[in-house]
């Protein structure tokens, strides 16, 4: 096991709750060495390379948010996420890993995770998806549909905007954000979230996440 402990320092962008704990579990000492020294200047960061000692640093450590891989030598990354997040449902989980197709991305959404990257993602992308999860929101990496191509919805379910606006949802931006981003008023972009839900029959974030992540639109 492998493991660091750094103070957290205040990041210069708009950054989650001061202190924020980072649990990284990855096999590659490599990979696992260079994302605690990525995070490490902004986060209090530990890891650990297998998933059999996970459970007592769990306890000990009690992350905010934990970035595992989908396999692991000795355990699944997504039992383990189910897992966590049943016997701590204030901890938030992410994936981080090689596997980069839809199912993957789809699986990773049932078990409850907030976000899904690659590892051939930038680090700056990395630290994107972490304050965006630290914050409340969802991130599906910009890598992550290439090797699982799906149709996008049949033509008439939804106009170009409400496309552009599930798009934005699924990666976790708020409606705020969305206004900012399509140059609309947050009521705009609040109308079309709820005009999605009914014309697509979805009752929640997680169901339009999945339904994007599932056609390729996220």
């Amino acid at each position: 096991m492998t493991s660091i402990d750094t103070e957290f320092h205040e990041a210069a962008v708009s950054a989650p709750p001061a202190r924020a704990k980072l649990l990284f579990a990855d096999d590659h000492h490599l990979v696992l060495d260079a994302l605690m020294f990525v995070a490490s200047p902004h986060y209090e960061v530990r890891g650990v390379d297998n998933l059999t000692s996970f459970d007592e640093v769990m306890r000990e450590y009690a992350p905010d948010l934990v970035i595992l891989d989908v396999r692991m030598p000795d355990g699944d990354g997504f039992v383990t996420a189910e897992r966590i997040l049943r016997s701590h449902p204030r901890v938030k989980v992410m994936f981080l890993s090689m596997y980069t197709e839809a199912r993957y991305v789809r699986r990773a959404v049932e078990v409850g995770a907030q976000a899904y990257l690659s590892k051939r993602a930038p680090m700056e992308e990395l630290m994107l998806a972490i304050r965006t999860v630290l914050n409340g929101g969802r991130y599906i990496g910009s890598r992550t549909q290439t090797l699982d191509e799906r149709p996008l919805p049949p033509e008439g379910d939804l106009t170009e905007r409400q496309v552009q606006v599930l798009r934005l949802i699924a990666q976790g931006h708020s409606a705020k954000e969305i206004a900012n981003e399509l140059e609309i008023s947050v009521r705009t972009a609040e109308f079309h979230r709820a005009a999605i839900m009914e014309r697509l029959k979805l009752h929640s974030t997680a169901m339009m996440t999945r339904y994007a992540v599932e056609r390729g639109i996220a």
